[in-house]
């Protein structure tokens, strides 16, 4: 099962994604759009592991900080190369770093391996095979930060990608 680390997108944050998505696809509209229902951050790529190690990772992530009294803002957006996405983000915040680093730890003393060459940039990504470069948050809001989950990437029975909290 192929697995990664995250935090869920909160039910108020989707509106404004959506809409910010909107936006950025009428600029691109060769890009892919992201379903709003695998909005998420990644704290920690893990790739394929065994049921049993899902278990293991699940527990861990279970006792991670809870910084579901706060949130980031959403003030800016960008593009990566590398894979081609469209991502928004905001100014750096200390506690989604903290979560990525407990990630990291939970994985190292599980001895699970995970995608540690690349420097952890927060972001959502709303877009895939994009080329945009035009700023499109015109109106920074609040992502609520929810608990850290465990998530399953899968293509469910059409065919496509979807994300499943474990």
């Amino acid at each position: 099962m192929k697995c990664f680390i995250g935090l869920p997108a909160a039910k108020e944050a989707v509106p404004h994604l959506c809409e910010l998505q909107k936006r950025a696809f009428s600029l691109d509209p060769a890009s892919r759009i992201i379903p709003a229902e695998n909005f998420h951050v990644t704290l920690a790529f893990i790739g394929e592991i065994t049921p049993e190690q899902a278990q293991l990772v699940a527990q861990g992530v279970d006792i991670m900080t809870d910084f579901s009294s706060r949130s980031w803002s959403i003030t800016r957006s960008g593009r990566f190369v590398r894979p081609k996405v469209f991502y928004v983000s905001g100014e750096r915040y200390e506690p989604i770093f903290h979560l990525a680093r407990e990630a990291a730890e939970i994985l190292h003393t599980l001895n699970i391996p995970f995608d540690e060459k690349s420097r952890f940039t927060p972001h959502i990504t709303v877009l895939r095979n994009s080329h945009l470069d035009e700023p499109v948050v015109t109106h920074p809001f609040e992502w609520p930060i929810l608990r850290a989950r465990l998530f399953e990437s899968k293509l469910d029975e059409d065919g496509k990608r979807v994300y499943v909290p474990i």
